[in-house]
């Protein structure tokens, strides 16, 4: 594209340069044409006079040879001399062509005129001009000016021109080559390399250092391949978490399932009452215990897939307390557990029903895992939160797990609990439902001393 407008370019401008130049050279002829021809008229009527003899036009029919050769001898190049009608009087060079043109006559006319010709390969100007006496037109000189030094001036120039011409469309095609090199080059590398990603390697990184657009555009390039990988791995853990996830739901379901279906197989082989009734109460207790965990895994796909929302209102967590513990009262008695508050008014703008919901199932799991005799619960009041403790005197969380207790489907080992029916999804949704409020929850713990769940409400 650039040769195809760079040559166009420097043949238009050679034309112009060249045809200013011819036309300067012609008009410096004519000029100094113009000035000789003045001087030649005067210097044939002033000779002409000098006879006062003879008749003017026979005078200068007469003396036109000895005119034609001193203007030829002063001036060094040919001359021509006509009379009035056209014909011949003399000229510098014989044995010639007399070059008969319409400058002779327009000069006949009583103009100055002129034409340029190119006799073998030479260009001349051939310029005439009228002899003018006592307002006779007596005939014209004519200048056969050869144009020597112009014309060599052309034909330098010319050649100049084009050695410069050539020069600069080699040099023009060369920076193009390069520089097109350097914007394709960083494209191919970049074609390469969004090949690869596309084949699955999204850790190729392209290096280009140009400072400009496509510099910008790598690593535009880059950032996307590393969003990609970083999506790409992502994925992989979520389809890890989710095998994870189904593995331990298929745990817990195949052990109530196997349960039930087995105590249902032994049943028509029972004969004693009281053997009935024990294997439809454990038939009882697994589905119950299966429709918790069904009911607990839909809470959980509802907090990972609808993002559930928090209306948080101006509320007083003693009362919210209050209510919890009026839930749950029957089972802690049921189990002589021991309550002692340390408790406050205070208002904190919170989910009345979600915190409730959190509270209970803090102290749900204290009931059913900690074979604790007492659980204190108390407020505190810090700088810029309200700490609600819930401490049991139980046997404790080993430290190894504790780390992982708020992961979803996780249980901690069946040896620190006296119940087997923990399938860890509660204080997974508890932790959410406390960072939707912009609280917390956290919980510490050691072996059979106690277990401390803080719950951490931003004032």
């Amino acid at each position: 594209m650039n040769m195809g407008i760079l040559i166009p370019a420097i043949t238009f401008m050679y034309i112009i340069i060249i045809n200013n130049l011819y036309s300067n050279v012609i008009k410096s002829a004519i000029d100094f044409l113009t000035q000789e021809s003045y001087s030649a008229q005067l210097y044939i009527a002033n000779y002409i006079k000098k006879d006062n003899k003879t008749d003017v036009e026979t005078n200068f029919l007469n003396k036109a040879p000895l005119i034609n050769t001193f203007l030829s001898n002063k001036l060094n190049f040919r001359i021509q001399t006509y009379d009035k009608n056209g014909n011949i009087l003399a000229d510098s060079v014989m044995n010639s062509v007399n070059l008969y043109d319409e400058d002779i006559t327009n000069s006949l006319r009583g103009d100055k005129a002129y034409v340029v010709k190119n006799i073998d390969g030479n260009i001349y100007v051939l310029f005439s001009s009228p002899i003018y006496l006592k307002d006779r037109t007596l005939g014209c000189v004519r200048y056969i000016y050869p144009v020597d030094s112009g014309q060599k001036i052309i034909k330098n120039m010319f050649i100049i021109m084009g050695i410069i011409a050539s020069i600069s469309v080699l040099i023009s095609w060369l920076l193009s080559n390069l520089f097109s090199e350097n914007i394709a080059g960083p494209i191919k590398k970049l074609k390469v390399i969004s090949q690869k990603v596309a084949s699955g390697k999204y850790d190729s990184k392209i290096e280009i250092k140009s400072g400009d657009e496509i510099e910008d555009l790598a690593e535009t390039f880059n950032v996307m391949s590393e969003s990609i990988r970083a999506s790409i791995e992502s994925l992989k853990k979520e389809k890890q978490k989710q095998k994870d996830f189904l593995d331990n739901v298929t745990h817990e379901f195949k052990t109530p399932l196997t349960a039930i279906i087995g105590y249902s197989e032994l049943i028509p082989r029972l004969q004693d009452k009281e053997d009935i009734d024990e294997s439809l109460a454990y038939i009882k207790e697994e589905g119950e215990r299966l429709l918790r965990l069904v009911e607990e895994l839909l809470d959980m796909s509802k907090l990972d897939k609808t993002e559930f929302n928090v209306d948080r209102n101006n509320n007083n967590l003693n009362e919210v307390i209050e209510e919890t513990l009026n839930i749950i009262q029957l089972r802690l008695n049921k189990y002589d557990i021991e309550i002692i508050k340390d408790l406050f008014d205070v208002k904190i703008f919170i989910d009345r029903d979600k915190t409730k919901q959190v509270i209970l199932n803090v102290l749900d799991n204290a009931i059913k895992y900690s074979e604790c005799t007492s659980i204190i619960i108390k407020m505190e009041d810090k700088e810029n939160a309200i700490i609600l403790s819930v401490i049991d005197n139980g046997i404790g969380i080993e430290e190894q797990y504790l780390h992982k207790i708020f992961e979803p489907i996780y249980r901690v080992s069946k040896e620190n609990s006296k119940s087997e029916n923990g399938n860890g999804l509660g204080l997974s949704i508890c932790k959410e439902i406390m960072k939707k409020q912009d609280g917390n929850i956290e919980i510490y713990s050691e072996i059979k001393k106690y277990t401390s769940v803080k719950i951490i409400f931003k004032k």
